[in-house]
C-alpha cells in the first residue's frame, strides 16, 4: 500500500466538532471509503445499516461519534489502518469491547479487535499471551485446573489489553500487584503503521508508558502477562441491611488492617432499583456488602470474616471455593452496555470521619447506585515499573457508580457523583488511578509534570504526527 501523503492537511478534525457533531466534510469520508479497499476485515461509516450499533461504547452515557470503526480481522488490517490515516492526517483509537469510550475518540477511526482473539498459557513459565480482542473471563477459562490465575476486576467481560494498560486492580491486586504491573511484553502498531514486538528489553521507555498511559502510543495486537499460583481460590459474601453499614464499615476497616497479604476485601454499599428482573430478596433494598477472596490458604479468611460477622446480622453469609473461571463474575457486574457514570479516589486510612461521609453520600438511595471500597496494595514495589499512578501506594480505593437511566439524568448524576468525590478530597492520597478514571477526567488527574513530561517525549517518538488517539490523550 503506498503513502499519499499530498492528502495530508486537507482534513481538519476540528470540522467535526463545529455545530452538527455528525456532519463530517465530504472529502474525508473519501478518504475513509478508499481505505475498505484494502482491509480484510469490515469498515463502517454513518452509511451502514449497524452503524448505531458499531459506534457506540459500552458506557452508553458517552455519545461517541467516531468518524468510521474498523472490524480489524486480523494485526494487517491495523497496520493498514494506521498507515493510511497517518498519510492523511486522520486519527485511529483502539477498542476492543468498547469499554474506556470517551469524547477524545469522537472523528477517529475506532479499530475494533475483538476478532484477535488467540490465548496460548505456558503454565510452566506463568505466562500467557493473548491476543488485543481477549477477555479475562476467556483467560480464566483457559486457567482452569492449571492451579494459576491472571488478574481479572470485577468483571470477565474487561479485555486483557485495556485493563493492563490502564493499571488494572483485580481480585489479587493484594498479593500480585496490578494488572499494569504485570505486563511483560506487548506486540503494537505505531504511528507509523509498523508493527513490532517490544519488553524491557527492547524498548524500556515504552514499556513503563504502556504500563498506565493508555493505547496513546500504539494499537496493542497482543500482549504477554504474568499468571500466578491460585492453588485455592475461595471467596466469601457477606450481606447486612444497610441500617448496620456503619459498624459493619468500622469492622471492614479493623480486618483489612490485619488481613495477610494473600487476603483482598472489597466492601459495597449498594441500592438494588425496583427493578422486576431482580430477585425478590434484593429487589428495592439496600445492603451493606463485603466481599472477600484469597487464591490460596482459604483458613486466612476466617479471621477477618468474624471480625466482620460480629459488627451485624448478615442476612446471607456464604463461603465457596471457586475454579479461575469463576473469579471474574464474583460481584455479579452486569454484562451487557448501559449508560452509567463513576468517580475514584483513594486515600490510605478508613476513618470514622470517612465512614460518616461515605454514609452521608452513598448510605440512602439516591442518584449514587454504589459505593465501593477496595483494600489495594499498600508501598509493596510493583512487579515491573510503570507510571506511578497506576500502580498506587495508596491503601484503599473508593468507586463511586450511578447508573443512569434516561438522559435526563446524566447531569444530575454527575453533579452528585462530583459533589461525592469532592466531599473525599480531605483524605485523598496521592493522584488518581487511571483505571476507574470518568468520562470527563483527563490524564492530569492521574499524573504529576514529570511523568507527563516523559509520557510526551515517549508519545513524539513513537507517534511523530500524533495519528494514535488513547480514550484519555496525553495532554
Amino acid at each position: 500500500m503506498s503513502a499519499r501523503s499530498g492528502h495530508r492537511g486537507r482534513y481538519d478534525d476540528t470540522d467535526l466538532h463545529r455545530g452538527d457533531r455528525g456532519r463530517v466534510p465530504r472529502d474525508v469520508m473519501g478518504m475513509v471509503e478508499e481505505l475498505r479497499q484494502v482491509l480484510s476485515g469490515r469498515l463502517l461509516t454513518p452509511a451502514a445499516a449497524d452503524w448505531e450499533q458499531a459506534r457506540r461504547g459500552w458506557n452508553l452515557s458517552v455519545d461517541q461519534r467516531p468518524l468510521a470503526v474498523v472490524e480489524a480481522a486480523g494485526p494487517s488490517d491495523i497496520e493498514q489502518t494506521v498507515a493510511y490515516a497517518g498519510a492523511r492526517g486522520l486519527k485511529v483509537a483502539a477498542q476492543a469491547g468498547g469499554h474506556g469510550a470517551t469524547p477524545a475518540l469522537d472523528g477517529t477511526i475506532v479499530v475494533r479487535t475483538g476478532a484477535l482473539d488467540e490465548i496460548w498459557v505456558d503454565s510452566q513459565a506463568r505466562v500467557a499471551r493473548v491476543g488485543a480482542g481477549v477477555r479475562w473471563g476467556s483467560v480464566q477459562t483457559a486457567l482452569d485446573g492449571t492451579g494459576l490465575t491472571g488478574l481479572p476486576g470485577s468483571t470477565g467481560n474487561i479485555s486483557v489489553v485495556g485493563f493492563c494498560t490502564s493499571g488494572g486492580f483485580s481480585w489479587f491486586t493484594r498479593p500480585y500487584g496490578s494488572g499494569a504491573a504485570s505486563l511483560r511484553a506487548a506486540e503494537l502498531v505505531d504511528g507509523a503503521g509498523a508493527r513490532r514486538w517490544i519488553d524491557d528489553a527492547t524498548d524500556p521507555d515504552l514499556m513503563w508508558a504502556l504500563r498506565g498511559g493508555g493505547g496513546n502510543f500504539g494499537v496493542v495486537t497482543s500482549v504477554e502477562v504474568d499468571l500466578h499460583p491460585a492453588p485455592a481460590i475461595t471467596s466469601a459474601r457477606l450481606m447486612f441491611p444497610i441500617g448496620q453499614a456503619a459498624a459493619v464499615l468500622t469492622a471492614y476497616a479493623k480486618a483489612t488492617q490485619e488481613a495477610a497479604e494473600q487476603v483482598t476485601l472489597w466492601a459495597y454499599l449498594i441500592h438494588y432499583p425496583h427493578s422486576p428482573d431482580l430477585p425478590d430478596d434484593v429487589r428495592g433494598k439496600s445492603f451493606c456488602v463485603v466481599d472477600a477472596m484469597t487464591p490460596y490458604r482459604p483458613e486466612a479468611l476466617e479471621g477477618v470474616l468474624s471480625t466482620i460477622r460480629a459488627a451485624g446480622t448478615p442476612v446471607t453469609d456464604t463461603i465457596q471455593s471457586l475454579r479461575p473461571s469463576g473469579v471474574g463474575e464474583m460481584n455479579s457486574v452486569p454484562a451487557p452496555p448501559q449508560a452509567l457514570s463513576l468517580i475514584t479516589s483513594t486515600f490510605d486510612e478508613l476513618t470514622p470521619d470517612l465512614i460518616d461521609t461515605l454514609l452521608e453520600y452513598g448510605g440512602k438511595p439516591s442518584l449514587i447506585f454504589q459505593v465501593q471500597i477496595r483494600h489495594l496494595r499498600a508501598g509493596a514495589e510493583a512487579n515491573r515499573p510503570g507510571v506511578g499512578a497506576a500502580d498506587p501506594a495508596a491503601q484503599y480505593m473508593v468507586l463511586a457508580v450511578s447508573i443512569v437511566p434516561v438522559p435526563e439524568l446524566q447531569q444530575p448524576v454527575e453533579s452528585a457523583l462530583r459533589a461525592l468525590q469532592e466531599a473525599l478530597s480531605p483524605w485523598r492520597a496521592g493522584r488518581m488511578p487511571p483505571t476507574g478514571l470518568s468520562a470527563w477526567n483527563t490524564l492530569r488527574d492521574c499524573y504529576g509534570g514529570p511523568d507527563l513530561a516523559r509520557l510526551r517525549e515517549i508519545k513524539q517518538r513513537v507517534d511523530p504526527h500524533g495519528t494514535l488517539v488513547g480514550n484519555f490523550p496525553i495532554p
